[in-house]
């Protein structure tokens, strides 16, 4: 499973860095699933909608778009306006990578390409519209969904 902090959607991008260095992988996945477990409660989210989150697929529910909307929020990702926050998205990506060049520089396109889409003004349509930017940025820069962190 992903520390699909960034997740969701960013989760794509940002957990498609490979991570290495001082990054604590376990510590990561405990507290994303942390955060992850308050979010399905307080959104009402189905054991389908995490299941679905941790496959990387796209959320078949309202709630499971709430889901990684209310995680985005929870990881600072996403602002109260719905809107995504790159230079925090990028903070993560850095500690994530230790900031290798290599894998900034991949983080930072996929991040720019994705930043000032139009989205839904629901937070929740607007997660999983970031996501499937993500997820295409992802996919456009070689990275598939068989990646490991």
């Amino acid at each position: 499973m992903a520390k699909f902090w960034m997740s969701l959607a960013v989760m794509c991008a940002i957990g498609a860095v490979v991570v290495q260095g001082g990054f604590d992988k376990k510590e990561a996945i405990a507290k994303f699933m942390t955060k992850a477990s308050d979010c399905k409660t307080n959104v009402g989210a189905a054991d389908v909608d995490m299941e679905e989150l941790i496959e990387r697929k796209p959320a078949s529910t309202m709630e499971g778009k709430c889901l990684r909307a209310c995680l985005m929020k929870k990881f600072e990702v996403m602002n109260d306006s719905g809107k995504f926050v790159a230079d925090v998205a990028l903070k993560h990506v850095e500690k994530v990578t230790d900031g290798a060049v290599d894998k900034m520089q991949v983080a930072s396109e996929i991040i720019n390409a994705c930043a000032d889409i139009e989205v839904s003004s629901d937070h929740c349509q607007a997660a999983e519209d970031y996501g499937k930017c993500f997820k295409q940025q992802a996919n456009a820069h070689g990275i598939n969904e068989n990646y490991q962190f």
